[in-house]
């Protein structure tokens, strides 16, 4: 075919260079994998070379790159079979003080627990080699990380739950999965116990703070940290969500988010896009007052219902956890919620 538009024989050239340099590098099917799953979101805002050369319709979007991300070096946690909850804490590599302060403090599990439940913190590739070789024997000594292959960025979020999701589905199946960042205080006192009770298991759950449809706009501003480009979602307002502070998956509903997941294309914005893969699956979020967004002085006997509270800092996590085993006791009177709400 003769090319007659000099821009469509510059492109020609291109990419006969480009196809040149890649017999060349041979590169592997593991580093192919890497370099997409940590430069997905940074290259979703251009304009593909394809497109700019010749027009037409971009692909199809396409969902999140499990194979790649479950490529992770290192040894992955234990689980313990049968648990009825199962915790995914998302963590930075220099977050430090914040999983020693969970580890004394609601992830402690100093007595047997009636009801089996386990904590994980999700990591990803640290950006210096000594902050990725003391993750490493943080690893060793605890065995509560999993370190997922993608590079630990806030916008590379979504990559690090739907890590974390997917190992927790596949390998651990326990009966829920409560996905929390570590600034929040998870109320393990009551709510493993809270969900046995629940009885059958609730095939599609998905619950938690739900925000409003006022707050679910989405943000075009590119210098915004939570900016998504119409490319990656067109629609100017999320479906209903839970908020990333803490939501709560049944098994079934995680698997069903999963699988919306490889097909869906991911956005920078990890609790938005688990709604937009619940929505895609058919279930509803359902809002739940036991998810507190902001931290105040809850009294002692708020912790018989709370369930996760955000935004406490390490000696408040230390509060927290007295208040919660005082409400064992000091608050036995209280009418005692079986209800999300």
């Amino acid at each position: 075919m003769h090319l007659r538009r000099p821009r469509q024989l510059l492109c020609a050239s291109l990419l006969l260079a480009l196809l040149l340099l890649w017999g060349l590098l041979l590169v592997t099917e593991d580093a192919r994998g890497a370099w997409v799953v940590s430069g997905r979101f940074p290259l979703a805002r251009g304009r593909p070379l394809w497109r700019w050369c010749f027009g037409g319709a971009a692909p199809a979007p396409s969902g999140v790159n499990f194979p790649s991300l479950l490529a992770s070096p290192g040894a992955a946690p234990r689980c313990e079979p049968g648990q009825v909850l199962l915790i995914l804490v998302t963590s930075a590599p220099g977050n430090w003080e914040q999983r020693r302060v969970i580890r004394r403090t609601w992830g402690a599990q100093d007595e047997p627990a009636p009801f089996h439940w386990q904590a994980v913190f999700l990591v990803g590739q640290a950006a210096d080699a000594g902050t990725a070789s003391r993750i490493r024997q943080e690893q060793q000594d605890f065995g509560d990380i999993l370190v997922g292959n993608y590079r630990d960025t806030y916008r590379n979020l979504t990559l690090k739950v739907m890590h974390g999701l997917k190992w927790a589905a596949e390998r651990c199946r326990p009966r829920y999965v409560l996905k929390t960042d570590d600034d929040c205080f998870v109320n393990t006192d009551r709510l493993p116990g809270f969900l046995a009770q629940l009885d059958p298991v609730p095939a599609r759950l998905y619950a938690g703070s739900v925000f409003s449809r006022e707050k679910r706009q989405v943000i075009r501003e590119p210098s915004s940290k939570w900016y998504v480009s119409r490319q990656d979602y067109g629609p100017d307002k999320y479906p209903p969500y839970a908020s990333g502070i803490g939501y709560v998956l049944s098994l079934e509903a995680a698997a069903q988010v999963l699988a919306a997941a490889e097909r869906v294309r991911p956005i920078p914005v990890e609790d938005a896009y688990v709604g937009i893969l619940a929505e895609a699956a058919g279930i509803r979020a359902q809002a739940s007052t036991r998810f507190a967004k902001h931290n105040v002085q809850w009294r002692v006997c708020n912790y018989r219902y709370l369930m996760v509270i955000h935004h406490l800092s390490p000696p408040q996590q230390e509060a927290a956890r007295r208040s919660m085993l005082q409400a064992r006791n000091a608050c036995r009177d209280s009418l005692e919620v079986t209800r999300w709400r």
